[in-house]
């Protein structure tokens, strides 16, 4: 007996685990205070996500392994920042977050839209992709930052550069990708509204496609269960006569392709 194709190589508990993750640090990040133990705790829960993310949507040890290393730099980036900041260099330790999170999208989407079955857990993949777009989208704009300072206009009240803490380009990156934006920031440099304009309709695009996706996907596997179904039926009729075993037979396969095991 084949044993179903998981959506994300057997690991779709950890898809649970991945999202939750991403959900708590998107929930609890505005209220993280912009302070040594707070930066340390956005850099733990940063760490944990992509090692979270690495192990439930990558396939290949390799790339798992480079995934972690990568993320085990930007950590000693991060706190040597909080007690060296002459020793590290701010741009490259924003430019390895930004490579983690481009490869945990790229896998996050491409296994989302993958062929197979709807389950819950890919429609947690796809919801996990749309939040790693954002976070991505934020650290291309922290590196943007830290090359032109005045990339992005915020209101007054900020109390220290969004290129040394991203919480408000995290912020600003969310209501961009979302199309809402409450003008208490706006991009300046041309650079930086082009980013913005192109985050803003991925942002669209993305939803549009996911949905439409999951749908046909849905239909698809409908289609293909009531086409199996009719066969086996068609294919019992020719046994005559139906024995006890022969029905036994025919409603456990109907049940196996119901679950995709077949």
């Amino acid at each position: 007996m084949k044993r179903p194709v998981s959506l994300f190589f057997g690991k779709d508990q950890g898809m649970v685990s991945f999202l939750a993750l991403l959900v708590l640090i998107t929930v609890l990040l505005p209220m993280i205070a912009l302070s040594p133990s707070g930066r340390l705790t956005l850099a733990v829960f940063f760490s944990l996500t992509l090692i979270s993310g690495a192990f439930t949507t990558i396939r290949h040890r390799i790339f798992i392994g480079f995934v972690i290393v990568l993320t085990f730099s930007t950590f000693a980036f991060s706190v040597l920042a909080e007690f060296n900041p002459r020793s590290t260099s701010p741009l490259l330790e924003t430019a390895l977050k930004l490579l983690c999170l481009s490869i945990l999208v790229s896998m996050t989407v491409r296994q989302t839209f993958r062929p197979g079955p709807v389950t819950g857990y890919r429609v947690m993949g796809g919801i996990a992709g749309y939040l790693l777009i954002g976070y991505t989208w934020a650290y291309a704009y922290q590196l943007l930052i830290q090359c032109v300072p005045n990339a992005i206009h915020f209101v007054a009240g900020m109390t220290e550069s969004p290129g040394r803490q991203p919480l408000h380009l995290i912020y600003f990156s969310f209501m961009t990708l979302t199309t809402v934006g409450y003008g208490d920031a706006y991009p300046v440099l041309p650079a930086a509204r082009s980013l913005a304009m192109t985050e803003s309709l991925v942002g669209q695009l993305y939803i549009a496609i996911m949905i439409a996706s999951l749908v046909g996907m849905a239909l698809q596997g409908r289609s293909d269960l009531a086409a199996h179904e009719e066969e086996d039926s068609r294919s019992a009729a020719r046994s005559f006569p139906r024995t006890d075993t022969a029905q036994t037979k025919l409603s456990t396969r109907r049940k196996k392709r119901r679950l995709g095991t077949v």
